[in-house]
């Protein structure tokens, strides 16, 4: 299947039927910058094992460090070196591998699967095993995983034995905590400055989590004395044991912490007119904000501010399928952030459909005009592209990071201002 992918804004243009890659990267150039990064990685573990860092019970013959540069040098070097990832990415010809742009990717045209070099799926694979490292998207499950860090190959296997699911695929992984963590300091950055209604983003915890977190801020500005309204942005996992992504905006008034002045819920499926996870996030608001007997609970003036994005799975192939809520609320965080900013009056009292149309109409990765989404098939693109991009900046952090790190204390921060709000977490 050949279709239309879509690329990077300062690069746009339709590449059409492509007789091997979406991106126009031919698998032929894609195998050799492969063979080039792996030559580079080999000759660094080599160098590595003669400078004498590695055992000095690691035998002497060229055939069997050769050999064990092939197996589980990689291995070997991630285990004895905390530092493992800066130095492979402190090499120019590694970095600029791992780094390079989408456009240098080949992809195979059905399932969106990129051409990985063999050592670099490795180092993916090694390195998530250690928090912090992990390369959004770009890696195997342990349990796709062999002792070396390459990828258990099903090809190779009875087709009897081989069980597609979504941990197979960089179309269809979920997005991990570095993922989110990117995303969530992305909404943070751009809710400061406001100008007159003050936007907070939370990414914390699950939405329940996070329900309580605003509630505790609140509290919080009640007790310094603030008489204004602030709007509250969750991007967040819905529960534990549910990992859909949900948005939701609360609008609070600090003189009464127990009871929002406003709830809109998103979500991106709305497959009958009522989303998914609608009672299950009624039933947490009431859980959170409970109020006297007698008095309406806080459910009844939820709103709902979801957009029908997000396929549902039901009879789609595993490497088809939609795992990309992260994308979706993100993008609806960031929209809810501009429309706060430019037209507080709506969040304060505009109706929720016409919210709606504001928000989707500061999604043009998603939407063609507002309430008008794009075409599946480039929206599902446009989440491909996201997904390397994500890789791309998790590596760049790393490269920035300095060896030794000193742990910071857990807590709840919702950064609204140049001082922020800390809260237990």
């Amino acid at each position: 299947m050949n279709v239309a992918f879509r690329m990077p804004l300062e690069q746009a243009r339709l590449i059409g039927s492509q007789p091997t890659s979406p991106t126009g990267y031919t698998k032929e150039e894609a195998a050799q910058a492969n063979l080039a990064f792996d030559a580079s990685v080999k000759q660094f573990l080599r160098d590595w094992i003669e400078h004498g860092t590695v055992s000095a019970h690691l035998p002497d013959l060229e055939s069997d460090v050769e050999a064990f540069i092939e197996q589980g040098a990689l291995r070997c070097f991630f285990k004895h070196r905390d530092d493992a990832f800066q130095q492979l990415l402190d090499q120019e010809r590694i970095a600029r591998h791992l780094l390079r742009p989408i456009t240098e990717v080949y992809f195979e045209p059905d399932a969106y699967e990129p051409l990985l070099a063999r050592y670099e799926r490795r180092i993916y694979n090694l390195a998530a095993h250690r928090q912090h490292l992990e390369v959004p998207f770009r890696y195997s499950p342990p349990s796709r995983q062999e002792a070396d860090g390459d990828t258990i190959d099903y090809s190779a296997m009875p087709a009897e034995q081989v069980r597609e699911d979504i941990g197979m695929y960089f179309g269809t992984r979920r997005s991990d905590e570095t993922a989110l963590n990117l995303l969530g300091g992305k909404l943070r950055q751009e809710a400061w400055p406001y100008v007159h209604l003050p936007v907070h983003v939370v990414t914390e915890g699950y939405m329940e989590d996070s329900l309580r977190a605003v509630k505790t801020a609140t509290e919080h500005l009640q007790e310094k004395g603030d008489a204004q309204l602030h709007c509250f942005l969750i991007q967040r996992r819905h529960a534990a044991d549910d990992r859909h992504l949900g948005a939701a905006l609360l609008l609070m008034n600090p003189k009464q912490p127990n009871l929002p002045q406003r709830v809109i819920f998103c979500d991106t499926l709305n497959p009958s007119g009522i989303p998914p996870w609608w009672h299950k996030f009624k039933h947490k608001l009431d859980t959170v904000f409970p109020q006297p007997e007698g008095h309406a609970p806080v459910s009844d003036r939820l709103e709902d501010g979801g957009v029908n994005l997000q396929r549902l799975h039901d009879g789609v192939p595993v490497r088809h399928q939609d795992i990309d809520c992260a994308f979706y609320t993100f993008s609806m965080v960031r929209a809810l952030v501009g429309v706060a900013k430019s037209a507080p009056h709506m969040i304060l009292h505009g109706p929720v459909e016409k919210i709606v149309s504001l928000m989707t109409a500061r999604m043009p990765e998603y939407f063609v005009l507002p309430d008008r989404p794009r075409d599946p098939a480039l929206v599902r693109e446009e989440n491909v592209w996201l997904r390397w991009n994500t890789g791309q900046e998790a590596l760049k952090n790393m490269k920035r990071r300095p060896t030794i790190e000193v742990p910071m204390p857990q807590m709840v921060v919702l950064e609204t201002t140049q001082q922020a709000i800390e809260l237990p977490a």
